[in-house]
């Protein structure tokens, strides 16, 4: 008999056919079971759903959720100082993840952590953390276009693509357990190498020395030039008064015009 699962993510796992969004499914399930003692916390989950009406990205974004792609959430408890390296261990973990599902892909990842193919988003990943003493509850949303690719608004800049585009001839039902799955079990161990996951996430960067680019941060936009990344993965830009580090803000820069 075929497992349900196959293979079975590495954690508890929260399946729905429609929902708002996974993150705010998340948001109620650690409202509701997140106790923060430690012999209590609860375990890793996963929420994955089949599409959401209320999917949001990062500050004002909508991310669109039509049926045929893949939205999930990871909820777990990390450690204070490896919320650092979460969006850049989250980042590498998905694109491993569906490298391994499909491995004719060859995926790039464009800061802070969309996942592209020649410069158009096939997936992305959203991260945030509430902190409780030395421990934080980490929430890590992702999504992956399997079938359809999302509506594109004219104010868009970026252009999705889906797997299906690229040659993938399955279904979000063939993939959507071993991307799911290979996410949750490359996360944490990337978590546990912060040397190794900035050298892969580095290595997957499709921005090079001396780009133009506009990042919006919460007290407005810094533009300059692209110089690098810092140890912990902050972006680097040349600026007219020097240079600014900065870990976290929309790239707001087009890939091509």
């Amino acid at each position: 008999m075929r497992p349900l699962l196959a293979p079975a993510p590495a954690a508890n796992l929260v399946m729905v056919g429609e929902i708002d969004s996974t993150n705010d499914v998340a948001a109620r399930i650690i409202a509701k079971w997140g106790a923060e003692e430690v012999e209590e916390r609860l375990a890793d989950t996963v929420v994955v759903a089949g599409t959401q009406t209320a999917g949001r990205g990062r500050g004002s974004n909508v991310w669109r959720s039509p049926l045929g792609g893949i939205y999930a959430t990871w909820i777990g408890w990390l450690k204070t100082d490896e919320l650092t390296w979460l969006p850049l261990a989250a980042g590498v973990a998905l694109a491993e993840a569906v490298e391994a599902a499909f491995p004719a892909f060859r995926l790039a990842l464009k800061w802070p952590n969309d996942v592209v193919v020649e410069g158009r988003k096939l997936g992305g990943v959203l991260a945030h953390s509430r902190i409780a003493g030395d421990a934080a509850w980490a929430v890590v949303g992702f999504g992956v276009n399997v079938e359809v690719e999302p509506e594109r608004e004219a104010s868009d800049r970026i252009v999705p693509v889906s797997m299906h585009a690229l040659g993938f001839s399955g279904s979000v039902g063939d993939v959507r357990w071993a991307i799911v799955g290979g996410f949750v079990k490359r996360l944490r161990p990337a978590l546990a190498n912060p040397g190794e996951v900035r050298s892969r996430w580095v290595a997957r960067s499709i921005h090079r020395a001396g780009e133009p680019m506009r990042v919006r941060v919460p007290d407005g936009e810094v533009a300059g030039e692209f110089v690098g990344y810092g140890p912990e993965g902050q972006l680097l830009l040349a600026t007219g008064s020097g240079t600014r580090s900065l870990a976290a803000g929309e790239l707001v820069t087009p890939l091509q015009d």
